[in-house]
Formats: C-alpha cells, sequence, structure tokens
C-alpha cells in the first residue's frame, strides 16, 4: 500500500523514531510526499519563535530520517490537534495519515483507554485513510537538540 502523499503528525515533545522506516515504506519513491506535521498550542501563534524552532527540528528530521526519494514537507499549525491534523490533511490531499500513538501503560490497558483523545478523533472522523502505529520509544527533539543551530546531515 504506497500512498503518494503521506501525512504524520509529530509531537515534538514525543518523537519516535522508529515510525519513519514505516513512513519510508508507506510513501511512493519519486513522486510521493510525506507531509511532518507538528500542531502547537491553540494559544501559540503559528508564525512566532515556537512555530520557527518546530519548523528547524521537523527539517532536521526530514534531512535525518525521510529516504531522499521522497519530497518531505515540514507544516506547523497551531490549534486543537485532531482539528489541525484534519485541516492538514484535506489542504494537502493526504492519501494516509500515519499515526503514532505511544504504547499504553498498563494502567490504561487496565481501564480500557487504550490510547487517547487525539488518537480516537482522527480515526473516527479523517478525510482519508489512517494507519495507526503503536510505538514504545519517545525522544524529546525540543530538549534533546533545543534553540541551537541544527547542523546539515552530510551525505555520505
Amino acid at each position: 500500500m504506497a500512498a503518494e502523499r503521506l501525512l504524520l503528525p509529530i509531537d515534538l515533545k514525543r518523537c519516535p523514531f522508529e515510525i519513519f522506516p514505516l513512513a519510508n515504506g508507506f510513501a511512493k519513491p519519486f513522486g510521493g510526499e510525506v507531509v511532518l506535521l507538528h500542531v502547537l498550542d491553540p494559544g501559540s501563534p503559528a508564525g512566532g519563535p515556537e512555530a520557527d524552532l518546530a519548523r528547524r527540528h521537523l527539517e532536521h528530521i526530514s534531512r535525518d530520517f525521510i529516504r531522499s526519494s521522497v519530497e518531505a514537507r515540514p507544516r506547523v499549525r497551531a490549534g486543537i490537534p485532531h482539528e489541525e491534523i484534519f485541516a492538514e490533511a484535506a489542504a494537502a490531499r493526504s492519501d494516509l495519515i500515519l499515526l503514532p500513538v505511544l504504547a499504553p501503560s498498563i494502567w490504561k490497558r487496565l481501564v480500557g483507554s487504550g490510547c487517547g483523545s487525539t488518537a480516537r478523533n482522527v480515526v473516527a472522523g479523517a478525510p482519508c485513510r489512517v494507519f495507526v502505529v503503536t510505538v514504545k520509544t519517545r525522544f524529546n527533539c525540543l530538549r534533546r537538540w533545543g534553540a541551537q543551530t541544527l547542523p546539515r546531515r552530510c551525505a555520505a
């Protein structure tokens, strides 16, 4: 199942690096596109310094983890996550939303709430197909990379 336009929402505070090989596998090589989307809090300005930092981190991720035969487009929006995911999926005319969700804790599994409200809302109302992937790792890009100038990756 190849997607010409794949939307990959990413929380930069809990970035799951194991999702990128899957995104590379789903994205159609030579003509495919992966939109990396980060959604800021509703009160944040979409053109402010927080958005610029998020965009730089998404660019860093796209250089290091999205294969070069696929066009990667970083996008930053501000608002309610599932609504912004829907809006970006419609604007980009996405074929597929690849939605990483963190594996629920033992307590959440016992209570019966397997995933969060954003994931439930996206699955229930997405304008295209949704593939939910349970991920285990978390990487806080904002804490690890901070506001430093991000180096360009060297081609080997």
